[in-house]
């Protein structure tokens, strides 16, 4: 008689599960600098090799840092402008010219808090101008200026570069939230995987159709990610998700071939839809 397995443990050989890996030993970027060689390294070393379901998932700085968008802070004269806000969020003069510079308008202004709309649309505090993890404490790092089209040029560089596949790529930034403490990962530039998932008119486990659920795919990937890259020294940029493609069921179905080519923006709430503005 042959042995049955277990029920408990046909189940979990047959539970999906998704892996996230930093790469390893990631050099620090300096402007100019090949990122996707760069990830083609660090594969190399950690003994990986892409595959076709494959998401790189980019730190925000390592791209704004290749692409040279570094300024120096002596290189900056604020504005009649910039020097009234300062006084008022109380933050230097120049990274608020910076801000004001990169801002299409000002959300919200009050004492160490400086809440922008950029000119991609994005709404975040200081126009996700940063200098943590930045070399020179005069230097500040600016957002890239188009982040999808950074997603974009990475994930065709890397599939040149790759003998096996090409991966999708997003590039993450940590954002607050309002009404919620603490900053999450959010993909503001995304290619070759569908940013949001449409499961409107798809069953639910009891046959009613999906009305309203519409998820922000690239966004869970993004902040999935951020827990192994961490927020300080960690020094882990560049994260590999692997096993999307058996997660997908449904919602594989739910990303049509042009939703995949659909960039981060995608993912950014209309004004007209928007109840809070």
């Amino acid at each position: 008689m042959t042995a049955q397995p277990a029920q408990g443990a046909h189940a979990a050989a047959a539970a999906p599960e998704l892996r996230l890996i930093a790469l390893p030993d990631f050099p620090m970027v300096q402007a100019g600098d090949d990122l996707a060689a760069l990830t083609i390294a660090a594969l190399s070393r950690a003994g990986l090799a892409l595959r076709s379901d494959d998401v790189l998932v980019y730190a925000q700085k390592v791209v704004s840092k290749s692409e040279a968008r570094q300024v120096a802070l002596a290189s900056v004269s604020p504005s009649a402008g910039a020097l009234e806000l300062a006084r008022v969020v109380q933050k230097d003069a120049r990274l608020v010219e910076l801000v004001l510079r990169e801002a299409r308008r000002v959300v919200r202004a009050a004492k160490d808090v400086l809440i922008v709309e950029d000119r991609r649309g994005l709404i975040m505090a200081n126009a996700g101008i940063d200098q943590s993890n930045v070399a020179d404490g005069e230097q500040a790092l600016l957002l890239p200026e188009d982040p999808d089209a950074s997603a974009a040029r990475l994930a065709s560089r890397l599939g040149e570069l790759a003998t096996t596949a090409a991966p999708a790529v997003i590039i993450s930034d940590s954002f607050g939230r309002p009404w919620r403490l603490g900053t999450v990962g959010v993909a503001i530039g995304c290619a070759g995987l569908a940013p949001l998932l449409d499961l409107r008119g798809q069953p639910d486990l009891l046959g009613r159709t999906l009305r309203v659920t519409v998820v922000g795919h690239a966004d869970e990937l993004a902040a999935a990610a951020s827990l192994v890259m961490g927020q300080a020294d960690e020094g882990r940029p560049v994260v590999l998700v692997r096993g999307l493609g058996a997660l997908q069921g449904v919602a594989a179905r739910a990303a049509s071939g042009s939703e995949r080519h659909r960039p981060a923006t995608a993912l950014i709430r209309p004004a007209g839809e928007d109840l809070f503005r």
